[in-house]
């Protein structure tokens, strides 16, 4: 059934819909489906705990994945979407870190005349390090829903509101790990309420407020509120024939939070976060992008609920010819503690500073087999003590099929 009887909606989400199941790459029946064989990280990481061990941990890694997504047009006005990825991730020689991991996530959407609205659901079981002050792996399982509507009020002006909510739930620990279990297990409430206003088809403006709910198992002082106000703008690039997008894309949110926990005589937080992820083509051949994000997180320390996390980097891609293109990106990440000083570790928390280097060259072998080689230099800070630690990575990357999609929708609040 052709995607333009089903999309009748004058919506923006609703047409990034219809555009998504539209040019999904096969057709079987009814259904429409990407799916893609992905080998990632396959090489050798010179130390993959980055320094948390005292002598470093040498090892060659590799991970496999098989994401597929379906699409079902239900009628005219709905589509049924299930994304499934399955992993593995083998190390040759650390046993402990060898993992099954799997992401699935249902989806089902409603596209009216002048309403979107989404219901969805998810369940995660992957094995991962679940914040940048511990470079452990650990269990984590999380079960989500969520709930979005969206009115197209007139030709420029709509309003969204949204619903996340989430559980987390860590594994037992391994010899030499922290009881991750007992201090992060918790239930997450996000709710989030939107206007946008576009004045033109390629840029739209927002404005909005969040509300959060933290819920601890265990660790029940840590219960915190969130509120906060965020406003942005997204630039809707145009498209052409190119290797690379024309003019700007990408979105900009900046606002204020404030952190809230309940607990009496726990000191509250508040401060500016936002985000940014920019781009640009330049000269029909080169991409230049810049990255930016700025939110509170919960801390692994059981001394300390929350910790100020900013990340801020950037890259350029430079087309070499039609199938092959060069890339460099440079990232840096820090933290900081309630009490800090400027440069972290004030309040007696071993603050952390991430910088990495990322060179790669991807080559398209054929229209759906594409290859990558990989370079990293990393460096980890800490302010306890002032040493670096290095990690550097040589590998490549191989995926073949077409990867799963993302539609353009209305995106919550920055907590978490």
């Amino acid at each position: 059934m052709p995607l333009g009887l089903f999309a009748q909606g004058n919506t923006w989400t609703g047409e990034s819909l219809a555009q998504m199941v539209d040019s999904a790459r096969w057709k079987l029946g009814a259904l429409r489906v990407n799916a893609a064989l992905q080998v990632t990280n396959a090489g050798h990481d010179s130390d993959i705990y980055f320094g948390y061990l005292e002598d470093p941990v040498p090892d060659f890694t590799l991970s496999a994945s098989s994401p597929v997504q379906i699409f079902l047009p239900l009628g005219r006005t709905a589509v049924l979407e299930v994304q499934e990825s399955p992993q593995y991730a083998h190390y040759l020689d650390t046993e402990r870190e060898r993992a099954w991991n799997n992401r699935l996530q249902g989806r089902f959407h409603v596209a009216l005349k002048k309403l979107y609205l989404q219901a969805e659901a998810g369940l995660e079981n992957v094995r991962r390090r679940v914040s940048p002050e511990l470079n452990l792996n650990i269990r984590q399982i999380s079960r989500s829903m969520g709930a979005t509507a969206l009115w197209q009020a007139s030709r420029g002006v709509s309003m969204a509101l949204l619903y996340g909510g989430a559980t987390y739930a860590y594994g037992e620990p391994g010899e030499g790990e922290p009881d991750i279990a007992a201090i992060l297990d918790r239930r997450e409430d996000l709710f989030d309420a939107i206007v946008y206003y576009q004045p033109s088809p390629r840029v739209r403006f927002s404005l909005g407020g969040q509300h959060g709910l933290y819920g601890f198992t265990t660790e029940t002082t840590r219960d915190t509120r969130s509120f906060g106000a965020l406003g942005g703008i997204e630039f809707i690039p145009r498209t052409g024939e190119g290797r690379v997008p024309r003019g700007v894309g990408g979105a900009v949110r900046l606002g204020y939070m404030v952190f809230d926990l309940i607990e009496p005589g726990v000191a509250d937080a508040s401060n500016l976060v936002g985000e940014a992820d920019l781009y640009a083509g330049l000269f029909r051949l080169t991409t230049v992008r810049a990255h930016f994000a700025r939110s509170f997180q919960f801390s692994v320390y059981s001394s300390s609920t929350y910790y100020l996390s900013t990340r801020f980097g950037g890259g350029i891609t430079r087309h070499l010819s039609r199938r092959a293109y060069l890339s460099y990106d440079l990232s840096l990440i820090r933290s900081a503690y309630p009490g800090d000083d400027p440069e972290g570790g004030g309040a007696g928390f071993p603050a952390h500073r991430y910088l990495t280097h990322e060179l790669r060259l991807d080559l398209r072998l054929t229209r759906y087999l594409e290859i990558a080689l990989v370079g990293s230099m990393g460096t980890r800070t800490l302010s306890v003590d002032g040493l670096s630690r290095h990690r550097n990575f040589v590998g490549i990357d191989l995926r073949y099929g077409v990867p799963m999609g993302n539609i353009t929708a209305p995106a919550g609040g920055l907590t978490r």
